[in-house]
């Protein structure tokens, strides 16, 4: 007899644990660890999906076992690397385990139906039934499904199961799953030769169009992939295939898709420039001693050749590579990068696919077809063969960071699943993650300069609103500003305007001598609350009425902080008449992207005003002078790492914008700030001794550990009340563990978009392994499952 351990899919904590069941005879040839299932569970016998993760010869239960229904796949979806690692992220992020198995199996997702059958025997059935039985259980053994059945004709199916001649199951079907040659074929598209003498002579071609078919005379593509040169590609090729300058084909799922058929194949040799093979054979040996390297990069061009040299010495030792790029930055022609060096390897997983798309992108890799991944986040969950690098580019940004639970950065998966699955990692940016460079100082991460450091040198000057206002200038921008920009606007140059505006104003200053309120435990603004008029610190709890006068300069001049581009907008068509003025934000289509760059090259637009749209998809040139018009708001968000934000985002800014013969400003109330003397100073070194030693003297990640637990739902007095529960629950058990670590009270941190109300409670702990120890207890206890409110949890984030 085979034991397989078992955890289901449901949603309570404490019963979250795997369960032993008997493997039946008929199906010990067919289970295997990594494989979901279907087993009964509870008094009632209800069928509940279940994932394997490990079978056994015994069970120590002493109890009688249940036995596994049916197996839902047909063959292991998870290694067992990867299963390890699964039950990793549920213990140190404190999910329930399916939470982080929808991370490995977004790929092979299975949906639950519900198949009614027809029992066997003769039943007295009236004429409407018996026609039921007749016109759709025309087969006795496939399901009929409640979506065939007319809405019409759905009151008989209801009377023929409470006389119990028809009977229902739940039946688990894996979308996308291929079921013959037809359903794994893939549309592909190449151009013809007809449409190759027509990309010079037809006149008539658009511009879209002419760029997709620039794409196809290169190499066929998949659907799939002509979503990255444009998500709207099939109405763009429609008129094309009409013309029969493009064919539209079908290819299965194991075919060539990157090269045409009795061409040669493109892959390339890496070749390196003596200075790039010095950090080459620097990374070789630094991997040696530990898996991990991290490539401070000033020179892109050189990052990628090195990226393509690492992934090259891989393949040639039959291994494969992820590299995990942020969504913004998965353009088609990064892609083709990769397709020049390793052809029909590389595999592309991004958020366009289709769900059958990466179902069978998840069977290529798990067959070891693809051996190169270029994706998202979510590409490192995939079932790789001897998987041998992990490369995650562009580690700062936003988008590595999960939006769901559990709640992490890929940067710390990509650590673990390298311990686990005993690969090579390098992570790469010009502007580090604080954490990443304490690792780096702390010898747990090796590190490469690659290229050389190229201060532009530029004069940023530091402009005090405070001195403006004093002078008589009451307005949005300096009179300094106003000046640059008149005279850009003479010398036909652009001005572009910085303003990273998220909402309502969030903190109050003093407009006489710029004093902002700090939280006195914490060290950080204290936020403006619109609920109550307050200030509050949504860590520690701490909070004060908005003050009267300053404390500092006695002024009554306290207001709140901030403006809106649209404010901004109207000042200036006040000021500069008749200038002309593009403003971005926000999720912008394509389409509008494309427009604006197009104005903007033309010379169209005098002034661009922008949020970090600017930073991610403009070409800026000929700009006479960059300015960041409201850094203090960033700068007082409320929370630890604003100061890391604003360094990377606004030094991202000025070297976006400026040339040698661009002047930049930053306005500010604040003009001491060390924060804005590191940008003004292209200084990381400046920036990072700063900000270590705050988090030193406040105890913030990462010094200390710190979890965030948010507590919320519609009703204001139950999330409070649900809030304090587990705080005096998490408190109570801290006890235990002695000095060295922090709960704070409940904090009212706002309302969602949903209308949920949030409260927040933050533990800090100097050990990493208290709140692993503490969690599993309050679970235990059965304190959350009691709370009516829901509860997430996020760790160092």
């Amino acid at each position: 007899m085979k034991i397989a351990e078992v955890f289901l899919n449901q949603t309570n904590k404490r019963i979250d644990h795997a369960y032993d069941y008997q493997i039946p005879q008929q199906l010990e040839a067919v289970i295997e660890v990594g494989m979901r299932v279907v087993v009964s569970f509870g008094i009632g016998n209800r069928r509940v999906e279940g994932f394997v993760i490990r079978i056994k010869e015994s069970t120590d239960y002493s109890g009688k076992t249940k036995e596994i229904c049916e197996n839902i796949d047909t063959q292991s979806i998870l290694n067992k690397e990867q299963i390890e690692l699964c039950l990793w992220m549920k213990t140190v992020y404190c999910s329930l385990f399916y939470e982080a198995l929808s991370y490995f199996t977004m790929s092979v997702q299975v949906k639950q139906e519900i198949g009614y059958f027809k029992k066997q025997g003769s039943f007295d059935l009236n004429l409407k039934e018996n026609w039921f039985i007749e016109h759709y259980f025309t087969d006795d053994k496939n399901a009929l499904l409640i979506k065939k059945v007319k809405p019409e004709d759905r009151l008989v199916l209801t009377a023929l199961i409470e006389k119990k001649v028809v009977y229902a199951k739940k039946n688990w079907k894996i979308i996308s799953d291929s079921s013959g040659e037809d359903s794994s074929a893939e549309t592909s598209y190449r151009l013809t030769a007809l449409g190759k003498e027509a990309i010079d002579r037809d006149k008539k071609i658009g511009k879209k169009q002419r760029e997709l078919m620039e794409c196809l005379r290169r190499n066929d593509m998949t659907a799939g992939d002509l979503k990255m040169v444009s998500t709207q590609f099939e109405k763009s090729l429609s008129s094309l295939i009409l013309k029969k300058y493009i064919i539209k084909y079908k290819t299965l799922a194991q075919a060539q898709r990157l090269n045409l058929p009795g061409t040669e194949k493109k892959d390339q040799s890496v070749i390196l420039t003596s200075r790039e093979q010095h950090n080459y054979n620097q990374y070789r040996e630094l991997t040696k001693v530990k898996p991990g390297v991290f490539f401070h990069v000033f020179d892109g061009a050189s990052k990628y050749r090195l990226f393509f040299k690492a992934i090259e010495d891989q393949l040639k030792s039959n291994k494969s590579a992820v590299v995990i790029f942020p969504e913004v930055n998965m353009t088609f022609q990064r892609m083709e990068m990769f397709y020049k060096y390793f052809g029909e390897q590389v595999g592309v997983f991004h958020g366009r696919l289709t769900q059958k798309q990466r179902s069978e992108l998840h069977q290529r890799v798990q067959k070891g077809e693809l051996k190169v991944v270029i994706g998202v986040r979510s590409a490192l969950f995939l079932p790789f063969k001897k998987l041998g690098l992990i490369i995650i580019d562009d580690e700062h940004d936003p988008s590595h960071i999960s939006i769901s639970t559990p709640r992490f950065h890929i940067a710390d998966i990509a650590k673990k699943a390298s311990e686990i699955m005993a690969t090579d990692y390098i992570i790469a940016d010009d502007t580090p993650r604080v954490a990443t460079w304490y690792q780096i100082e702390k010898k747990e991460l090796a590190m490469i300069q690659i290229g050389e450091v190229h201060r532009l040198r530029h004069t940023i000057e530091i402009i005090d609103m405070q001195n403006e206002m004093h002078q008589g200038n009451m307005g949005i921008l300096s009179r300094i500003l106003l000046k640059y920009m008149r005279s850009g606007f003479e010398q036909k140059r652009m001005s572009v305007l910085f303003i990273n505006n998220k909402g309502y104003a969030n903190s109050v200053l003093c407009r006489n001598c710029g004093h902002i309120e700090k939280c006195p435990h914490c060290g950080i603004s204290l936020k403006y609350f619109n609920h109550d008029h307050s200030l509050h610190c949504h860590y520690c709890g701490y909070k004060m009425a908005i003050p009267q006068r300053c404390p500092d300069c006695g002024s009554d001049k306290i207001r709140h902080m901030g403006f809106g581009i649209d404010q901004l907008e109207e000042y200036l068509r006040k000021v500069i008449p008749g200038i002309r003025i593009g403003t971005v934000q926000g999720n912008m289509k394509r389409a509008e992207i494309k427009k604006m760059n197009k104005a903007i090259a033309s010379g169209e637009i005098d002034v661009l005003i922008g949020t970090q749209v600017i930073i991610k998809h403009f070409n800026l040139t000929n700009v006479g002078v960059a300015a960041a018009v409201l850094i203090d708001r960033d700068l007082n968000q409320g929370n630890y790492q604003a100061s890391e934000t604003v360094y990377q985002t606004y030094s991202r800014f000025f070297e976006k914008a400026m040339d040698g013969t661009t002047k930049g400003l930053i306005q500010t109330h604040e003009p001491e700030n060390e924060t804005i003397y590191s940008i003004k100073n292209e200084s990381f070194q400046e920036f990072y001794r700063g900000e270590i030693h705050y988090r030193e003297m406040m105890k913030y990640p990462p010094i200390v550990n710190m979890v965030s637990f948010s507590i919320f739902q519609k009703n204001e007095r139950e999330v409070e009340n649900d809030a304090f529960r587990l705080y005096v629950a998490i408190k109570e058990e801290l006890k235990k563990y002695g000095i060295g670590h922090a709960v704070y009270k409940p904090v009212r941190i706002g309302v969602t978009r949903g209308g949920n109300i949030t409260y927040q409670i933050v533990l800090k702990s100097s050990e990493p392994g208290v709140f692993q120890n503490l969690m599993p207890e309050i679970i235990r206890l059965g304190i959350i499952e009691e709370l009516k409110s829901k509860v997430s949890i996020q760790k160092n984030l």
